[in-house]
Formats: structure tokens, sequence, C-alpha cells
């Protein structure tokens, strides 16, 4: 089981803009970047209350049919997709729930702050970025920690149509 980041950011490190939108990413749905067989890969996606709700919205309706999903909540989620499970504990419960009782590999989706955790313990496995030739000049960095370094071993690179590039990583143990 890998616990698994596959994200987009700007050329200048932000996953969103300052209002929290990912609409500078339109110009470039058309490049087949490998998607599908990404997602092919994931049995579990794991994500934030923000996120869920905004893939709601996007996809009206649960956009990952055939993955079970995990998100993290506070408060109770209203009428959820029958895959789908709230999750009350930490972070650090999360993983060991991930790691033990989860098979095949898991998506954290989005959300910079819940990456940013994983990384910080040092449980975020794989990360595939996929840099997106635009600046923002602002908005919602890939990464928000001054607490803990992580060093990443790069296995693979590949390039796009529009200059995309994929930077494959692993984390170095």
């Amino acid at each position: 089981m890998t616990i698994r980041g596959y994200i987009a950011t700007s050329a200048d490190g932000f996953i969103a803009d300052q209002n929290g939108q990912v609409d500078w990413l339109t110009p470039f749905q058309d490049v087949d970047f490998g998607y599908n067989a990404f997602i092919s890969q994931i049995k579990t996606v794991v994500m934030g209350r923000k996120t869920y709700e905004h893939s709601l919205e996007l996809a009206q309706g649960w956009p990952y049919p055939e993955q079970q999903g995990i998100v993290l909540t506070s408060t109770p989620i209203h009428n959820p997709p029958t895959q789908v499970s709230a999750w009350h504990n930490g972070i650090e419960e999360l993983v060991e729930h991930l790691r033990t009782q989860v098979s095949g590999d898991c998506w954290i989706v989005g959300g910079a702050q819940l990456q940013t955790r994983l990384i910080e313990l040092g449980a975020l496995d794989r990360l595939e970025l996929f840099i997106i030739p635009i600046f923002l000049g602002s908005g919602i960095p890939l990464y928000q920690s001054d607490k803990v370094q992580q060093t990443f071993d790069l296995q693979d690179t590949q390039t796009f149509d529009r200059g995309i590039v994929k930077l494959d990583y692993r984390l170095k143990k």
C-alpha cells in the first residue's frame, strides 16, 4: 500500500489562486497527462471536508465511483455516497488506519493542509507533481510548513503537451 499525492501546481508553487480557485487549470484540461491510468491504481481517496464539498459541486456527485472515500471532518456528513465515510480522529490515527486496514493505494486528494501534514509525518510515500507553465503570483502554496524539512528522491520526469512537466518523487526514508 502506498500513500500518494497527485497534484498540479503553478510554476511558482501554488495549487490554487488567492480565492482558493483552480480555474487557472482550465486551459490545460485537454492535455492527456495519464489521469485514467493513475486513478485505476487507486482504491481509496482521502480528502478534507472543503475538498470533499468542492469535488461534489464540480462533479455534481461523487467523482470517484470506483474508489472508497475517507473525508477528514469534525462534523457529520449529511447523506454521503455509500462508499464515503467520515474520519473524526487525528491524522496520525488515519495514517495507521490506512497502513493496517486499507488495501491498495490511497490518494490524498487536493488540500495543501492535509498533504503538508502527511509530509511532516513522513507518511506521503509518493508525490506525483505536475508543474503547470503559469505564474499566479499568490495563492495557496503546495507546501505550508516551516516545521519539518523532508527530502524526496526524484524517480522519473515526464513532459506533456503545452509545457506541463511531471516530477515523480518518492519519500526518502
